[in-house]
């Protein structure tokens, strides 16, 4: 074959970081020569074309913003069970060649597949990031003991069991999100649940799976304690419903992930599998001030939430034109109507005390291309108004707040 490639995307392609393949040819004298790139998804193709590079046979494709039009981004749903997340897809890129008079496709081709993945790493991590990507998804490579990362920069509160697990204090109706991409290896995933009227370090009152089949490569389950406490008694694998010895205020519910990528059933829980970290929530239906709770897409593309506990406060934004009115015939009468009103909410969020790991993650909001706010029962997208971010430790700082500024993205109109 004429055509090769010379340097590859990695399994797990960042579509947010810049990266390209080399491909090189022996046929690159030929007449109208040039290299050509097909992408293709499950459901769309775009074709790439490029010359050699001046005084050398290699072609360069930059394909990481073509894939990511492939990849559809789901908003996440409030409703319990599993659902996709949609912030992955699988790729596949064939190589070709262009040449003759007038120029004609080859039959030759060389193909290299990928997973898109909606990611987006700070440059300078990019290259450890992309080393080991089993660290972020779920293979089915034999042997695989470590535990696998959900798409969360939530940071870890203390150790358990000398595995990370990380904790947060939430009231029984928060909802929150675990995810984490797969590959076609991995066909069913499965959270294991148990409830603790006080600390972890007792006995659980209950222990069950939730199971799910994978219909694309993110599955993600609404995990958070109110997802929990809504599923039915045939989502739960000891056929009750997940009300049942619900912890009370003051209990804990513990979550991990597994996926069947080396075998595990749908129904026994084998820890040396592939699985993620624990994710701890603590009761606490204290609540002095109205909470609002902002989810947004990380780094990893997946979802993470936070609760501004403290004093929150809304507001409108009013935009309006007004132009000269006369409502008498002789003109005695003249004054201003306002016409085109639209309006905005807008709010002001107060978070509690961070700490310096919280203060770094909670960065990600500030900058992520999507965010929503849970009104009710629905997710309303928002705009973060706040354009800087000054992270703070507690060394240089002691402990900190955050007040963040968003905007409903929603225009209005009045009538």
């Amino acid at each position: 074959m004429s055509i090769s490639i010379v340097s590859s995307l990695p399994a797990l392609l960042p579509v947010n970081n810049p990266d390209v393949v080399i491909v090189s040819s022996n046929l690159t004298a030929s007449a109208n020569f040039r290299y050509i790139c097909d992408v293709s998804g499950a459901t769309a193709t775009a074709r790439l074309k490029c010359d050699k590079l001046p005084n050398t046979s290699y072609g360069f494709f930059g394909v990481s913003k073509v894939v990511e039009t492939l990849i559809a981004p789901k908003v996440p749903q409030l409703t319990s069970g599993w659902q996709d997340g949609g912030y992955a897809v699988k790729a596949n890129l064939t190589f070709r060649e262009e040449y003759g008079s007038p120029p004609a496709v080859a039959t030759a081709t060389v193909t290299a597949s990928l997973i898109a993945w909606q990611a987006g790493f700070r440059q300078q991590d990019y290259g450890a990031a992309i080393a080991e990507p089993t660290t972020y998804y779920s293979t089915s490579i034999s042997g695989d003991t470590v535990a696998i990362k959900t798409v969360t920069n939530r940071p870890p509160s203390n150790l358990a069991g000398g595995e990370s697990e990380t904790s947060m204090t939430v009231t029984s109706g928060t909802n929150d999100f675990l995810s984490i991409p797969v590959d076609s290896a991995v066909t069913g995933v499965l959270i294991s649940v148990s409830y603790f009227n006080g600390n972890t370090g007792g006995t659980a009152t209950r222990s069950f799976n939730v199971t799910g089949s994978v219909t694309g490569l993110t599955p993600m389950i609404n995990c958070g304690p109110l997802g929990l406490y809504n599923l039915t008694s045939g989502e739960c694998s000891d056929g009750n419903a997940g009300s049942v010895n619900f912890p009370p205020d003051g209990g804990n519910i513990r979550v991990r992930l597994y996926t069947n990528a080396l075998g595990l059933t749908n129904t026994v829980v084998i820890p040396t599998l592939s699985r993620t970290s624990t994710f701890t929530y603590k009761i606490d239906n204290c609540e002095r001030y109205d909470q609002l709770r902002v989810f947004f897409r990380n780094m990893y593309g997946g979802i993470d939430g936070y609760t501004f506990t403290k004093k929150n406060r809304k507001s409108v934004n009013v935009n309006r034109q007004t132009y000269g009115y006369n409502s008498s015939v002789y003109g005695d009468d003249r004054y201003d109507k306002q016409w085109n009103i639209t309006y905005r909410d807008t709010y002001t969020l107060q978070s509690d005390w961070l700490s310096d790991a919280e203060f770094a993650w909670l960065q990600e909001m500030i900058y992520a291309p999507e965010c929503w706010m849970q009104l009710g029962s629905a997710l309303v997208p928002i705009i973060v108004q706040t354009n800087t971010y000054t992270i703070r430790t507690r060394n240089n700082d002691q402990l900190q707040t955050i007040t963040v500024d968003v905007q409903i993205a929603y225009e209005n109109t009045s009538l």
